[in-house]
């Protein structure tokens, strides 16, 4: 036998040819060793089944922000002070219901004398009345300046200013009594020392004293500019005067106070 057919045997005997068909021949043989051998030598592939990792979703719980809640902001209305108007005074002619006259100047003092027998006698602006005389007590014999007025009205106006009327037939207010321009005072008479003269309304202007008095009371500045620019419809106000003589007179109401008769007028 030859060695390549003692090495086919060999393996033949090994694979188990012996059982084979002896139609197969060598090369059959060989080829079948060849399988064989391929077949013995072949490792099943190893099926590796990786399971899918399956990960959880992370489930982030939801941050819950709570609303910010701004507090409304309240914005306090700003209160203005509100500047005082200084007072306007309105100015009307203190005479109605007649035709009235009067001069430019007066005896030894500054005041007027205006005629027009029973006038009526009016505010001449706004103001409160602070003393009335509804009694006429003039004595001639006597002639005390205190009564030489007869039945009068003396007012302070909104402007500060004084106003007296006197010599009235009869007396329209009350002391204390809030006026407008135009309201009732009195009627023009001839009570006082007037009854020695015509019928007329004595006006004084002047300013106010602390105490009781007729010297100051009976006229400090002359009226007749201020009744003539009031009968035009005018407006003009003696207040500047009065305080410049005021000022120019700064005794006044002391010596006023002093004078004969002063707490009677």
């Amino acid at each position: 036998m030859s060695p390549m057919r003692w090495m086919l045997a060999a393996l033949c005997a090994a694979a188990g040819c012996a059982s084979q068909s002896p139609s197969v021949g060598t090369t059959g043989a060989a080829n079948t060793l060849a399988a064989s051998a391929v077949t013995a030598t072949t490792t099943p592939p190893t099926s590796t089944t990786v399971s899918p990792t399956t990960v959880p979703p992370t489930t982030v719980p939801p941050t819950t922000v709570p609303p910010t809640t701004v507090p409304p902001t309240t914005v306090s209305p700003t209160t203005v002070p509100v500047a005082t108007a200084a007072v306007v005074s309105t100015y009307v002619f203190p005479f109605v219901g007649r035709n009235v006259s009067y001069g430019t100047t007066h005896h030894d003092y500054p005041a007027i004398d205006v005629f027009g027998c029973r006038a009526g006698v009016v505010a001449p602006t706004s103001g409160t009345v602070t003393e009335i005389r509804t009694v006429d007590l003039w004595e001639p014999k006597v002639n005390d300046p205190a009564t030489r007025g007869g039945k009068y009205v003396t007012m302070i106006g909104g402007d500060g200013v004084r106003y007296y009327f006197a010599h009235l037939a009869s007396v329209s207010t009350t002391v204390g009594a809030n006026v407008a321009p135009g309201d009732a005072l009195g009627v023009m008479g001839q009570t006082g020392d007037a009854r020695l003269s015509a019928c007329h309304t004595h006006v004084g202007i002047s300013w106010p004293c602390p105490t009781k008095e007729w010297q100051v009371r009976r006229g400090e500045v002359w009226p007749p500019k201020y009744l003539d620019a009031w009968r035009r419809g005018e407006q003009l106000s003696p207040v500047d005067e009065v305080q410049a003589v005021e000022a120019s007179h700064s005794s006044a109401c002391l010596d006023a106070a002093a004078a004969r008769s002063a707490a009677a007028a």
